[in-house]
């Protein structure tokens, strides 16, 4: 519901926040996903890093841009 997204070439920042099933995003100070439950997802394991792709040419192609993370975060929420 909120274009929160900066321009290409310009650095986004999240806050993701996960208790139990449910998921809050916070992505450049906008909320754009608030409680959403997740069932299913396990208590500890591994945490990836993923992207979709995007529209090069006027067709989908799931690596059309190249994608960087830096400064990743992770706390243990009590």
């Amino acid at each position: 519901k909120v274009n929160a997204d900066k321009p290409v070439g310009e650095w986004n920042t999240f806050i993701i926040v996960m208790v139990e099933d449910r998921l809050s995003v916070l992505l450049n100070g906008k909320q754009v996903i608030m409680n959403a439950q997740l069932p299913g997802v396990p208590s500890k394991g591994r945490i990836a890093l993923q992207h979709h792709g995007g529209f090069r040419n006027g067709k989908y192609d799931p690596a059309s841009s190249l994608v960087q993370f830096r400064n990743v975060y992770i706390k243990e929420l009590d």
